[in-house]
């Protein structure tokens, strides 16, 4: 069984079936221009899918802060605000002021965003709008649009799984065979070598003998 689909490094979690070709054009004809081979590709296997890694976003002060933007929009028809790639097109464009070309494509679990610029400027760069937070929430990105990426594969090659966070949730929510199996596969995807690690893979054999009775994997 397997719980992931696969572009390159990223393992896509819930993704939809491919766009079909009507759902295409219908986002071109809205974003009025094509949309870049890389794109296409990935909406392929992430259609509506979600990728739970990190990337580095500049802070401002000589550093980075790790965030994540796992919601990948689908390219279901469209209205504003409703996580569709046409519908949140329109809606950058009607709340944002955003221009033409520029395609939100992932959000981060509230309201930051990521766009793809396909600008004669932009070029297809990925663009990260950051949404400003309280202060008592910690120094973060500074609030407002930045270039994140200058494409979208330099992107997908940016992101990143956290090994920390891989370990907290094995010892929090592996509970069944079946965890184990899906982190398995999402750790073959993204980590590869993880069995090697002195940290999580002593931790997954040590799940597996509980949970199974053996330590094969």
């Amino acid at each position: 069984m397997s719980y992931y689909t696969r572009y390159r490094h990223i393992a896509i979690d819930e993704a939809r079936p491919a766009p079909t070709p009507a759902q295409i054009a219908a986002i071109e004809t809205e974003l009025q221009t094509s949309l870049p081979a890389s794109f296409l590709e990935f909406l392929q296997v992430a259609n509506g899918g979600e990728i739970d890694y990190y990337c580095d976003v500049p802070d401002g002060r000589g550093g980075f802060e790790q965030m994540s933007f796992p919601g990948i929009f689908n390219a279901d028809e469209g209205d504003f605000c409703d996580e569709t790639l046409v519908g949140e097109l329109r809606a950058a464009r009607k709340h944002m002021d955003m221009p033409q070309k520029i395609l939100p494509f992932a959000r981060d679990g509230g309201d930051s965003m990521l766009f793809l610029d396909l600008s004669d400027e932009g070029q297809g760069r990925v663009l990260a709008y950051i949404r400003e937070l309280p202060a008592w929430t910690g120094p973060r990105a500074p609030a407002g649009l930045m270039v994140l990426a200058p494409s979208f594969d330099a992107y997908i090659a940016s992101l990143y799984l956290d090994k920390n966070e891989v370990i907290s949730n094995l010892e929090q929510y592996a509970s069944l065979p079946s965890h184990l199996a899906a982190t398995a596969e999402y750790l073959d995807i993204g980590l590869p070598g993880w069995r090697d690690d002195p940290d999580i893979g002593p931790l997954f054999r040590r799940l597996k003998i509980e949970l199974c009775g053996n330590v094969q994997d």
